[in-house]
C-alpha cells in the first residue's frame, strides 16, 4: 500500500474518532493504529527500493551515454584515418571530421547532461516523497505522544 495513503488512514485513525465530553480526549484503538504503523514500515522498504532503482538506472543511462560518444568518436577518427589518404581532400576531410567529433563531443555531453539532470529530478522528487512521508510520521507519533500524556495530566489536576 502506498505509504502517503497509509499515513493519511493513521491520520483519520487518529483524529477521526469520538471525543469523550468530559476529558477532552479521542478513542483511538491501539490496535488499529500498530496496524497502520506496522504496514507503513513495510511500505518504506519499497519506497527506499525504488530509490535505489532510480540511481541505478541513472548510472546506466550515464554509462550509455558514455559508450555511445566514445562510439561516435571512433567512427569520426576512422572516417579521419580513411579520408585523409587523398592528398587534395585532406584540408576538407579533416576539417569536416573535427566537426563530427566535435559534434560527437557535443552530442555526448549533452546526452551525459540530461541523463544527470533526470535523475537529479527523480531523486528530488524521491526525496520530497520521503521527506513528506517521515515528516507526516513525526506529527503522527508527536500526535499520539500528546493523546497519551493528556489523560495522565488530567489525573493529577484533579488529585
Amino acid at each position: 500500500m502506498d505509504t502517503r495513503r497509509l499515513l493519511e488512514e493513521l491520520e483519520e485513525a487518529v483524529s477521526g474518532k469520538a471525543v469523550i465530553p468530559v476529558i477532552h480526549k479521542s478513542l483511538v484503538d491501539p490496535e488499529e493504529v500498530t496496524r497502520i504503523v506496522d504496514a507503513i514500515n513495510a511500505s518504506l522498504p519499497n519506497e527506499l527500493d525504488n530509490a535505489k532503482r532510480v540511481v541505478a538506472e541513472k548510472e546506466v543511462i550515464i554509462m550509455d551515454a558514455q559508450k555511445q560518444a566514445e562510439n561516435i568518436i571512433a567512427q569520426a577518427k576512422d572516417y579521419i584515418a580513411k579520408i585523409t589518404e587523398e592528398s587534395e581532400l585532406v584540408r576538407a576531410a579533416q576539417e569536416r571530421a573535427d566537426e563530427i567529433v566535435a559534434a560527437a563531443q557535443k552530442s555526448a555531453d549533452d546526452l551525459q547532461q540530461s541523463a544527470l539532470v533526470y535523475a537529479t529530478d527523480v531523486l528530488k522528487y524521491v526525496e520530497g516523497n520521503m521527506e513528506g512521508t517521515l515528516d507526516a510520521l513525526r506529527k503522527n507519533r508527536e500526535s499520539l505522544m500528546q493523546q497519551n500524556r493528556m489523560p495522565s495530566d488530567e489525573q493529577h489536576g484533579q488529585e
